[in-house]
């Protein structure tokens, strides 16, 4: 039986060392596909192009698609699967509040624009928050990661320039939401949020110990809760089959 696929949607490839080793334990039972966006900081960029891009990818596919992102990149999937829900199973979203404009980089604009400090030092600061991790070394190379994120990636506020990105709402596909209860980004609040717009069979869950980074610590974990997510929702390829099936049949019933 030909295993079911996952996109994992990338555009922050600076970051996606955070998030590998949850993308490696989904390809034990999952075929992953990891989509990563880059392009010129010199080029205009929005959403819209985005998903032209994304489009391409999923249409190839031979079957739906599950889509996976993390932050930014799972606000941007989620829209994807509103425009064009034809191809997508399912978007499990990772570190996402319902409103799209709370990410990691607005709390670092903000400190940027209201604290006396230097760019390294924020970053060395905000490192600590994101991430779960009691050494010196690794929280110096996630500040370096996040500025090569800040100047390379597609960054709302930065690259993308001041566009609003459009506030997530209720969408048709099936939806799980993973969120660390230790992120300062994404508050306790979103829960109440996320809760105006799931529907039944969509999932909100919760990683104990996570922070915004938490792919990366608690990668098993992660990895269980889409994979348990998945399994349950209904194969979209039968019911297009079927709706196929059933489009003939009332062909030839009044041909």
């Amino acid at each position: 039986m030909e295993k079911s696929k996952i996109v994992w949607v990338d555009l922050q490839p600076s970051l996606y060392c955070l998030f590998k080793r949850t993308a490696q334990a989904l390809s034990q039972q999952y075929g992953v596909k990891r989509w990563s966006f880059e392009h010129d900081p010199d080029e205009s960029c929005d959403v819209d192009i985005i998903h032209a891009l994304l489009k391409q990818t999923v249409e190839d596919s031979s079957e739906p698609v599950h889509l996976v992102g993390h932050g930014i990149s799972g606000s941007v999937a989620y829209l994807y699967a509103k425009k064009y829900p034809q191809n997508v199973s399912s978007v499990s979203l990772l570190s996402v509040d319902s409103q799209s404009s709370n990410q990691w980089t607005s709390h670092y604009q903000a400190m940027r624009s209201q604290l006396p400090c230097s760019r390294f030092h924020i970053l060395n600061h905000l490192s600590r928050l994101l991430i779960d991790t009691h050494a010196d070394h690794v929280q110096i190379i996630i500040a370096r990661l996040l500025a090569k994120c800040l100047d390379n990636d597609f960054v709302n506020g930065s690259i993308v320039g001041h566009t609003q990105i459009e506030n997530l709402d209720q969408i048709k596909i099936p939806i799980l939401v993973i969120n660390g209860s230790k992120d300062f980004v994404i508050d306790q609040c979103s829960y109440k949020r996320w809760q105006q717009h799931l529907k039944p069979g969509d999932c909100y869950q919760r990683i104990s110990s996570g922070r915004h980074f938490f792919p990366f610590s608690e990668w098993n974990q992660t990895a269980k809760m889409i994979e348990s997510f998945i399994d349950m929702v209904p194969n979209k390829s039968s019911e297009l089959a079927s709706e196929n099936i059933q489009d003939l049949s009332i062909i030839k019933r009044f041909s």
